[in-house]
Formats: structure tokens, sequence, C-alpha cells
């Protein structure tokens, strides 16, 4: 499953790039249906999460790293290079950019809910860079 990350640049900046979260091989399931499914972790604090319409946050870090699930809403983040990209409902995006000068966030339609997965720290992103 490929998911945007956003993180922070050696000059303190932010920029997105691609992972791809990795897959087991397929098996069936007892009725014969083929399935996959990717590497367990333990999170810390799962949380659900809603801003208004027309909410607009200016440059901030995310709070720490985490895979965010899209329930409702478009939400659009920009990053320090002025590049802006968009989710919706069933996606997923990686805020990585704990430190620097962050992003910005604005609900597009709204309101924005969505589902926070906190990483473990030691969880080794590496393993899942595209390319």
């Amino acid at each position: 499953m490929r998911v945007v990350r956003f993180f922070t640049t050696p000059d303190g900046g932010s920029a997105f790039d691609e992972l791809e979260i990795p897959w087991s091989d397929p098996t069936q399931d007892p009725w014969g249906n083929a399935m996959r499914v990717g590497a367990s972790f333990a999170s810390p604090a799962v949380r659900l999460f809603e801003i208004a319409a027309g909410a607009f946050q200016d440059w901030h870090n995310a709070p720490r790293r985490q895979l965010c699930f899209m329930l409702e809403g478009v939400w659009e983040i920009g990053t320090t290079d002025g590049e802006k990209r968009r989710w919706g409902p069933g996606e997923a995006f990686l805020p990585d950019d704990v430190e620097g000068r962050g992003h910005t966030s604005e609900v597009i339609e709204g309101p924005v809910r969505m589902v926070f997965v906190p990483l473990p720290d030691d969880l080794d992103l590496e393993a899942w860079r595209v390319g």
C-alpha cells in the first residue's frame, strides 16, 4: 500500500515523498479468498480527529510520526517547497515532519474526520521506501 509521507528536510523545511507499506505473500482464508496482511506494530494511542469546514492551520509540526486515515472530508497539506497535496475518504498519509518549520493544513471540504495511528519510535521507515 503506497502512502505519501511529508518530512523535515535537512534545511528545516518540509517536502513530500512516497513509502510502500509492505504486504505479506498472498495466503488463502478458510473460504479460498486470496489475502495479504501488513506487518503488525504496537501503536501507543490511536485517536479520532475532527476539524470543521474552512479550518486553516498555519505552519506547524506533526505532534509525532503517525499514519492518518481519512474518513470524511478533503484535507490539503502544504510543504515549504510550495507543493500542496489533498486527501479524501479512504486515503492515507504519513506526517513525519516533527521538527523544522512543518506544514500547513486546510479543510477543503468538511468537516474532516480521520483516524491517527501513532507509529512506534523504533519503526524503520527505510524498509517502506519506494524505489
